[in-house]
C-alpha cells in the first residue's frame, strides 16, 4: 500500500501530541515500575522536546546507541531478569521514549502509535481496576485521534474533528466488544494471572499470631472483603469469618496444624445461609467464610478444622459462594483433635496454672468452668485496647495479672490456654468479625480493623462451641466496629457510633458508599465474569445448548454482524451528514418549495437560479450570491472552509 501523505513532513504539533499521549500511556506505570525507570523516560521525553524540538532533527547515531546500552542497562538492574513482567514493561517504556527521541520521519509516527497502544495495554498485566479501564479508554481514544489527524491532508476543507471521528470508531466497536465479552467461551482462570514473586500481602491476618499482632490491624480501613448475602445478613452478634484455626503454641506464638481436607460435610439444612465472598488479594490462600462453613461452590479445599482455602494464594480479587450454619455443629471429638486441643507449652506460670486449677475445682462440668472464665474477665479491670503495653517474660502471666491491658489475640489466647490446663479441649480462631452494611448497594464491607481471634471450646453434647471471651470484656466490640484512632498505650478502644454530622462529611461518606458498590459491581459483571457466571447468564436467555466452539462460533459472527451493521449505517447516514454543502443546497431547494417553487431533481444550480430569480425578484441578488457559492465549491478544485460557512450562512438567512 502506498502511503500518499510520506512525503509530508513531520509538523510540531504532532511530536507534541505524540509526546503527551505517550507520558499518558505510561502515566499509571509509575505505580508499577521502580521510580529509576520512568524518571529515565521522562527525562527522555523532556529531552526531545527541550533540545530537539524540531521534527525534522533527532540526536546523532552515537548518543542514541549509548543511550540505548545504558537504557538497558538500567532496566536490567532494577528490573531484574527474573521476573519476566517487570522485566518486559519496563523495556518498553524506555525503549518507547527511546523511539520519540530519535523519530524523524513520518511513517515513524504510526510505530509510535502502536507502540503507546501496546503500553495501555500491559497497564492490564498489574491491575483491572474501573478507573484504570476508563483511562485506558480515554487514551487509546487519543492515540486513534492521532492515527486520524496524521492520515489527514491539510487543506481538505470542512470535516469533523479527529476526536470526534476516532469516539464514532470506538463507540463502533462496543457492540463487538459486548457480543465477544458476554458469548466467547470463558478461560478457567483470569487471562492476566501473572503475578509478582514476593507481592505484599493486604490483609495482616496470617497463619501465626502472637500478643500484638493483630492489633497493629486496627488502625487500617483498607477493605479485606465484601459479602453479597442470598437473605437478610445475620445480625452483628454473628459476624464471625472464620479464618485459619491455631492449635500449637510455644507461650509466645500460637500456629496452626494443617488439617485433612473435610470427607463428609455436614448435610444440606434448611436454614443454612447462601452468600458470595469478593475477597482482596492478600497473598496468601485463606479464605474467610462465616463461620461455620459447610459447603463451597468453587473447589476450594474444607478441611476438619472448616477453614477453607484456595487452591493459590490470592493475587487479584477473588469470589466465591459458600453456605453456613451457626455453630455449634455438634461434631465428634475425634483423637487428633482431644490430643491437639490439650496441647501445653513446655513452661506455664504458676499462677496461671493456679487460676485454671481453682476454676475446675469450682465448676461442675467444663461448661461452668467457661462461665467462670467470662466472669472472671468481666469482674476483674481488664482494658480491651489498641495500644497494648509490652509484655516481657510470660506474656500470658503478665497480661493475666499485671498489665490486664490488650487486644482480642491477648483475651482469646490466653483464654484458649486457661481452658486446656482445666482440662477442656481448645482451639484459638483468627479472622474477622462484623462489618458494615453499605446502604447503597445492600452487601457487606469487612476491613482490616474489623481482624479478630477468639477462642473454642468442645463441650459435651454440643460440639466445637465458640466463645468470644473480648466480648466479655468490651460487648461494643461484636455489635460496633472498631474507630481506627491513634491513642495512647493502654486507653481503651473507641467504637463506631451514629453520629450526627455536617452535610459535606454526609456527602462523602454517600459518594464513598457509591465508589465502593461500583467497585463491586465492576469485579462482579467484568472482572470476575468467568465461565461458571456464564453458564447462568447463556441459562437464563435460553443458550444453555451453546457450548464450547459453538458459543466461539456465535460469539464471532454477531460480533462481526454487529460491527457491519453499525458502520454501515454510519457510511449510509454519515455521507449525508458530514459533507455540509449538499445539505445546504437541499435546504435552499426546501425553501423554494415551501414557496411554491418546486423544481426537478434533475434542474441544475444555474437552471434553479434562473427560475427562483424570476420568481422572486426582490430576492435575486441573494440568490445568485447562494448558487454561485454553490458551484464554486461544487466544482472547484478544492473547498474553501470560509466560503462553506458563507453558503450557510446566507442560505440560513434567506427570506422568499
Amino acid at each position: 500500500m502506498i502511503d500518499l501523505l510520506a512525503g509530508q513532513p513531520i509538523r510540531r504539533r504532532q511530536l507534541l501530541l505524540a509526546a503527551g499521549l505517550l507520558f499518558l500511556s505510561a502515566l499509571p506505570h509509575w505505580w508499577h515500575l521502580r521510580p529509576p525507570v520512568m524518571l529515565a523516560f521522562l527525562v527522555l521525553l523532556t529531552a526531545r522536546l527541550l533540545f530537539w524540538p524540531r521534527p525534522a532533527k533527532a540526536p546523532p547515531g552515537i548518543l542514541r546507541l549509548l543511550l540505548v546500552l545504558l537504557a538497558l542497562a538500567l532496566v536490567i538492574h532494577q528490573a531484574g531478569l527474573t521476573e519476566s513482567r517487570l522485566f518486559g514493561v519496563a523495556l518498553l517504556v524506555a525503549m518507547s521514549g527511546l523511539k520519540l527521541l530519535e523519530m524523524k520521519s513520518r511513517r515513524e509516527l504510526y510505530l509510535l502509535a502502536f507502540l503507546g497502544l501496546f503500553l495501555l495495554a500491559t497497564q492490564f498485566l498489574f491491575s483491572n481496576a474501573l478507573l484504570l479501564t476508563l483511562w485506558v479508554l480515554l487514551v487509546a481514544t487519543g492515540w486513534i485521534a492521532f492515527l486520524v489527524e496524521i492520515n489527514t491532508p491539510s487543506g481538505a476543507g470542512e470535516r469533523p474533528s479527529a476526536v470526534a471521528t476516532a469516539s464514532l470508531l470506538m463507540v463502533g466497536g462496543v457492540p463487538v466488544m459486548l457480543l465477544l465479552f458476554v458469548l466467547f467461551p470463558r478461560l478457567d482462570g483470569p487471562l492476566w494471572s501473572l503475578q509478582l514473586k514476593g507481592a505484599t500481602a493486604i490483609t495482616g491476618v496470617s497463619d501465626q499470631i502472637a500478643m500484638g499482632t493483630i492489633a497493629s490491624l486496627g488502625q487500617s480501613e483498607a477493605v479485606a472483603f465484601r459479602v453479597r448475602f442470598d437473605g437478610e445478613p445475620p445480625p452483628e452478634s454473628q459476624r464471625y469469618w472464620r479464618g485459619m484455626v491455631l492449635w500449637h503454641t510455644d507461650g509466645r506464638r500460637w500456629w496452626r496444624q494443617p488439617a485433612p481436607a473435610m470427607q463428609s460435610p455436614p448435610p444440606p439444612h434448611p436454614e443454612g445461609l447462601g452468600y458470595e465472598v469478593t475477597m482482596e488479594p492478600s497473598g496468601q490462600p485463606w479464605l474467610f467464610p462465616l463461620d461455620r462453613v459447610v459447603s463451597a461452590e468453587r473447589p476450594l479445599r474444607l478441611d476438619d478444622d472448616a477453614t477453607l482455602q484456595a487452591t493459590a494464594p490470592i493475587e487479584q480479587r477473588f469470589t466465591f459462594r459458600a453456605t453456613s450454619l451457626p455453630p455449634p455443629l455438634h461434631e465428634a471429638l475425634d483423637e487428633r483433635a482431644r490430643r491437639l486441643g490439650l496441647e501445653l507449652p513446655s513452661r506455664v506460670s504458676p499462677r496461671v496454672r493456679a487460676l485454671a486449677q481453682r476454676w475446675r475445682r469450682q465448676a461442675a462440668d467444663d461448661a461452668q468452668v467457661v462461665q467462670l472464665a467470662l466472669a472472671h474477665f468481666r469482674q476483674q479491670p481488664f482494658v480491651y485496647t489498641l495500644q497494648p503495653p509490652l509484655l516481657r517474660g510470660d506474656p500470658v502471666d503478665g497480661f493475666l495479672f499485671e498489665t490486664r491491658k490488650g487486644f482480642c489475640e491477648h483475651y482469646a489466647t490466653s483464654f484458649v490456654l486457661l481452658m486446656r490446663l482445666a482440662g477442656i479441649p481448645a482451639r484459638v480462631v483468627v479472622g474477622y468479625q462484623g462489618g458494615e452494611i453499605n446502604p447503597v448497594a445492600g452487601h457487606l464491607v469487612v476491613r482490616q480493623s474489623d481482624a479478630h481471634a477468639w477462642a473454642e471450646v468442645w463441650l459435651a453434647g454440643r460440639g466445637w462451641t465458640r466463645v468470644d471471651p473480648t466480648a466479655a470484656v468490651a460487648p461494643e466490640r461484636v455489635e460496633r466496629g472498631i474507630e481506627p484512632q491513634p491513642a495512647p498505650v493502654g486507653a481503651p478502644a473507641r467504637f463506631r457510633v451514629e453520629v450526627d454530622v455536617g452535610l459535606l462529611q454526609r456527602v462523602a461518606r454517600r459518594i464513598g458508599w457509591y465508589h465502593d458498590s461500583l467497585q463491586l459491581a465492576w469485579h462482579y459483571w467484568v472482572v470476575g465474569y468467568d465461565r461458571q457466571r456464564q453458564a447462568g447468564l447463556l441459562d437464563r436467555m435460553g443458550l444453555s445448548r451453546l457450548q464450547g466452539y459453538r458459543l466461539a462460533i456465535v460469539a464471532v459472527l454477531g460480533a462481526l454482524a454487529a460491527g457491519t451493521l453499525f458502520f454501515y449505517l454510519g457510511m449510509v447516514l454519515g455521507r449525508r451528514r458530514r459533507d455540509p454543502l449538499p445539505a445546504a443546497w437541499r435546504r435552499f431547494r426546501r425553501k423554494l418549495a415551501r414557496q411554491g417553487l418546486t423544481l426537478p431533481t434533475t434542474t441544475g444550480p444555474l437552471d434553479s437560479a434562473r427560475a427562483a430569480m424570476q420568481r422572486f425578484p426582490a430576492r435575486a441578488g441573494e440568490i445568485k450570491r447562494i448558487v454561485d457559492l454553490y458551484v464554486a465549491l461544487r466544482y472547484g478544485e478544492q473547498r474553501q472552509p470560509e466560503k462553506l460557512r458563507e453558503l450557510r450562512r446566507r442560505v440560513a438567512r434567506l427570506r422568499l
